[in-house]
């Protein structure tokens, strides 16, 4: 007599519909996640006034730079030395600035820029960041996380160019794959076996 051979086990389809929800919504999110944090938007003339303590015109002397490669951007750190040539708001946060008009040398207001260059969307810095000799107009604000407090542009756009003065130029680099891409990549075959796997076992269980 023939053993009856037992029924293949045969997920239910609700239960096949958690399975795949739980395998995809996490490759959803990871690569979800990036286009979210998108670039910083533009600020309006009054949001810029408004934003700032400080507003000044001037000329930049000297600048230094430091590139900080990460396995998803690069960011380049920007010190400028300025010289300022007037003050349209906060020349009470810089009474020696403002007290000493016919001294040059003693006029100088160091700036903190910087610059990312990613290959996912979100903030990249600030928009133009000026090169040596070039005139600007600048929205200022102190950032209280430095040690002592930076001055420094708002982002993006708080930055303005004066007299066709030309901007600093940054290289394009590319990044190395950093491990969310592989992660990203593991999960997603994860997930295309897995769903066929289902997908076999559902057809098996019909016939």
């Amino acid at each position: 007599m023939e053993r009856a051979r037992p029924a293949p086990l045969a997920l239910s389809r609700p239960a096949s519909r958690s399975f795949c929800l739980l395998v995809l919504v996490p490759v959803v999110i990871l690569i979800v996640a990036p286009i979210a944090s998108a670039a910083l938007p533009p600020l309006s003339p009054e949001e810029r006034d408004e934003q700032a303590t400080l507003i000044v015109t001037g000329r930049v002397v000297a600048s230094r730079t430091m590139t900080l490669r990460k396995p998803t951007e690069t960011v380049t750190f920007v010190r400028l030395a300025a010289e300022i040539e007037s003050i349209a708001k906060g020349a009470d946060a810089l009474p020696a600035l403002a007290a000493a008009p016919a001294t040059p040398a003693k006029r100088i207001l160091e700036i903190r820029c910087r610059r990312i260059e990613r290959e996912t969307p979100g903030p990249h810095g600030h928009d133009e960041i000026p090169a040596e000799g070039s005139r600007f107009t600048m929205w200022l604000r102190q950032n209280p996380a430095s040690d002592p407090p930076q001055w420094e542009p708002l982002e993006p756009n708080g930055i303005e160019l004066l007299d066709n003065s030309p901007a600093m130029t940054f290289p394009v680099t590319s990044s190395p794959p950093s491990p969310r891409d592989y992660l990203v990549g593991g999960l997603i075959g994860i997930a295309g076996f897995l769903a066929l796997v289902v997908f076999l076992w559902r057809r098996r269980a019909i016939r």
